[in-house]
């Protein structure tokens, strides 16, 4: 892998950046199956509508999501098939690591 310039590092940081907050990633969880309004996801999610704003746009500008109006509502949707498998690549390091620390506990 070839070493990459500060703006191209800018880029990856912000996507990285949209992964950490809990209620981003509840909202990705939310999305996981189908697109969603804002309203659906307000309620699923259990934060206010101007929060639920605040954190499409954040997701919405790191290209994880896209949008769409449909009359006066707008849905959102992940924008790239590969946003959840990278999601699921943290949470196997996370399950090992739990692992691991389980066999460290049990083996004192």
């Amino acid at each position: 892998m070839k070493k990459l310039d500060r703006p191209a590092l800018e880029k990856i940081a912000k996507v990285f950046s949209a992964f950490s907050d809990p209620t981003r990633l509840s909202i990705l969880q939310e999305l996981k199956e189908q697109a969603k309004s804002v309203g659906e996801l307000v309620t699923a999610v259990g934060v206010s509508q101007g929060n639920m704003s605040k954190q499409l746009q954040l997701l919405y500008e790191a290209g994880v999501l896209e949008r769409e109006k449909v009359g006066n509502q707008v849905f959102y949707s992940v924008s790239d098939e590969l946003v959840m498998p990278l999601c699921e690549l943290v949470c196997d390091k996370l399950n090992r690591d739990a692992k691991a620390t389980a066999e460290l506990n049990f083996s004192i």
